[in-house]
């Protein structure tokens, strides 16, 4: 199995699993278990970035409602109308595969649906400008427009990246808008004029966009624990995230999203 194959099934695993009542421990030792039976092996476990004070704790990212990334699991019974959010990073026969997303447990709020609605949508806005040749700005700008006019913020602290032999590998992908520069041509007068050394996406590149939608956090704070991301108000975030290959005449999206209810209509494309 691809990366991409591999991953989707390790987020089935989790999506049957995620219900009210169920421990989160619980289901990061089905993915664990999911991953070993299919060959993988975890790329979140012991990933050390820089800015980390400390390699991640555990195989994959859990958490739930206010956090907005980089979610350590921990004891907590799932409740209904929580969000659960899913993030799993894995390597098979070398080559690395990420995606994620944030699942309805049990009955939610109708806030809650739009907000998972517009999450998933998002998305798609920027693999609908996935194509040869394409400046990665302009998928951050149709990412952002989309949600801004729907009434969300798109966080800004975390990007969209190529993937492959690595977990993070260039282009390096804002789901955001960069505006132009403003170049100084006389004393109160200036002129705009487009950034340079902006990437364009290459056939065969396989990038990953994982746009992240709060109600008006663009950065979000660091928990204690040193890793996870949650929105500074409280308010709830969610985000889903696809592995998309560059093809000649467009794109191809190559993980799928697998949803625990089909309560939430329009969420799980």
């Amino acid at each position: 199995m691809t990366p991409a194959e591999t991953i989707t099934e390790v987020l089935r695993a989790v999506a049957e699993m995620a219900k009210p009542g169920v421990n989160i421990l619980e289901i990061e030792r089905r993915a664990e278990t999911t991953m070993q039976i299919l060959g993988a092996v975890s790329a979140n476990k012991g990933y050390f970035p820089k800015w980390a004070t400390s390699p991640f704790p555990s195989v994959i990212c859990l958490g739930v409602n206010d956090v907005i990334a980089h979610a350590i699991p921990k004891e907590y019974e799932l409740m209904d109308g929580d969000l659960l959010h899913v993030d799993c990073g894995l390597i098979v026969d070398g080559m690395c595969g990420d995606a994620g997303m944030t699942l309805p447990i049990g009955n939610i709020s109708n806030k809650d649906e739009r907000l998972l609605r517009f999450a998933k949508a998002s998305l798609y806005e920027g693999i609908r400008m996935i194509r040869p040749g394409v400046k990665v700005t302009a998928i951050g700008e149709a990412i952002e427009d989309h949600a801004r006019r729907n009434g969300y913020v798109v966080n800004k602290r975390f990007l969209g990246h190529g993937i492959g032999r690595a977990m993070h590998e260039e282009p390096t992908i804002p789901h955001f808008f960069i505006p132009p520069e403003q170049v100084k041509i006389g004393k109160h007068k200036y002129e705009q004029k487009e950034r340079t050394g902006i990437p364009t996406l290459e056939i065969g590149q396989v990038i990953c966009l994982e746009p992240m939608l709060t109600y008006r956090d663009q950065s979000g704070y660091m928990s204690n624990d040193g890793w996870t991301f949650k929105t500074r108000d409280g308010r709830k975030s969610a985000f889903f995230e696809h592995m998309i290959r560059v093809t000649p005449d467009g794109h191809e999206v190559l993980t799928s999203h697998i949803t625990n209810t089909d309560s939430v209509k329009g969420v799980i494309l």
